[in-house]
């Protein structure tokens, strides 16, 4: 599943089944790679007009290609910390304005907000998982799969109305709060804006967009 890195360029348009995906950079490839099981090795470069990563499992078969970078899955930037960075997210400037609900000046793209609570859900499964109680990991699960319900009903036939979507987003920002001050006990991290194998809400607070968060 990389559709936490691209939402474009993968197999068969499908990046929850797919091995790769549109990115802007070697880096993105880098980090997704690291924290893919089966990876070990990346590739990025242009096909078809696009640039994409590649994930592999082995350098067997490779060969020079003009344009192309590669690297193992030891090559990668330094870790993100799951527990900062999913306070780090969820209090990010577009997103916290999309509390006022559906619709608003505020938060016009619902998708893109729903997308950016997704990626603190992720950090947030990351940090919590085998050290908090079941009841609590239940509850961090389930706002997962909500919010990952909301993405399929915008990008399919049925349109959410607004309490489903006021309905998730107020069930997440809940979570958060309550696990608020456990997450700020955990280390921070040094951000760099110019990263580009950081997120956009890590790096500049704004929302994911359409393609990805990177």
């Amino acid at each position: 599943d990389l559709s936490l890195y691209g939402r474009a360029g993968c197999f068969q348009n499908n990046c929850k089944l797919t091995d790769k995906f549109q990115a802007t950079s070697p880096a993105v490839c880098a980090r997704a790679c690291s924290l893919m099981e089966e990876c070990t090795h990346w590739t990025f470069g242009l096909q078809g007009g696009v640039q994409r990563c590649f994930m592999r499992k082995s350098d067997e078969a490779r060969e020079l290609l003009q344009g192309f970078v590669s690297g193992s899955e030891a090559c990668v930037p330094p870790p993100i910390r799951p527990a900062f960075a999913s306070l780090k997210v969820a209090e990010s400037r577009e997103l916290v304005k999309c509390d006022k609900g559906r619709g608003t000046e505020d938060c016009p793209d619902t998708l893109a907000a729903i997308k950016t609570w997704i990626l603190a859900i992720t950090y947030l499964r990351q940090a919590t998982e085998n050290r908090v109680d079941e009841n609590t990991m239940h509850h961090v699960r389930q706002i997962g799969i909500d919010s990952e319900n909301v993405v399929d009903s915008i990008t399919g036939e049925y349109r959410p109305g607004d309490n489903d979507f006021n309905r998730v987003v107020y069930n997440n920002r809940l979570i958060f709060n309550s696990l608020k001050d456990w997450l700020e006990q955990h280390p921070t991290m040094e951000l760099d804006e110019n990263d580009p194998s950081l997120p956009l809400p890590l790096r500049t607070g704004a929302l994911c967009n359409p393609e990805s968060c990177y």
